[in-house]
């Protein structure tokens, strides 16, 4: 059994790595973390939940700061590094090889479902599209990610949690749909 406090480190570890699969990145080699959001629009999130998130989670007091084209921060340190690197097994640098970390492989709903709520939320869309001569009333999630292994494994997470997902793997990607209003009223 986990404590209250060790579960909420669990699902905030699991919001932390969607967040990080999405608009994050890891170096190989120099021990720097990105994470980098939309300039227009993220800021409040940046300063109201990733910021305390961080702390929460590292005792870290990240330095938000507007970049060219985006907002976020980066962080040269060894210790976060390794920890995502050798304990959590991400892998550094290019996404295309990243797999949902084995260490989160839990049969736990709120652990899972934090890390696809961020990892949707990062990289993901929703919209209404046209069907039947009706014009923009069909809803749809999507996420397209460049590792075709993460797709399949977020593709059975969604299965074991009771979406019908819609798994493509294309040339240099992989891509999930939830369609429907019922998908979207679960997904709520």
């Amino acid at each position: 059994f986990i404590t209250e406090p060790e579960h909420k480190q669990a699902t905030d570890l699991a919001e932390e790595i969607g967040m990080h699969y999405g608009d994050g990145f890891l170096s190989s080699n120099r021990f720097t973390y990105r994470l980098k959001g939309n300039l227009k629009d993220e800021i409040p999130y940046y300063v109201n939940y990733v910021r305390p998130l961080f702390k929460r989670l590292y005792n870290l007091d990240v330095n938000l700061r507007q970049f060219q084209t985006t907002y976020g921060f980066e962080i040269y340190s060894k210790a976060i590094s390794e920890f995502k690197i050798k304990v959590m097994g991400i892998k550094p640098g290019n996404k295309r090889y990243i797999t949902f970390p084995k260490k989160l492989m839990i049969n736990n709903e709120a652990i899972l479902t934090s890390f696809l709520r961020w990892l949707f939320d990062t990289d993901g869309s929703f919209y209404f599209k046209s069907r039947y001569g009706y014009e923009r009333y069909y809803p749809e999630i999507k996420i397209e990610l460049f590792s075709k292994r993460l797709i399949l494994e977020v593709g059975d997470i969604l299965k074991m949690l009771g979406f019908n997902p819609n798994v493509y793997l294309l040339k240099d990607s992989g891509v999930i749909s939830l369609n429907g209003i019922g998908a979207l009223k679960r997904y709520e």
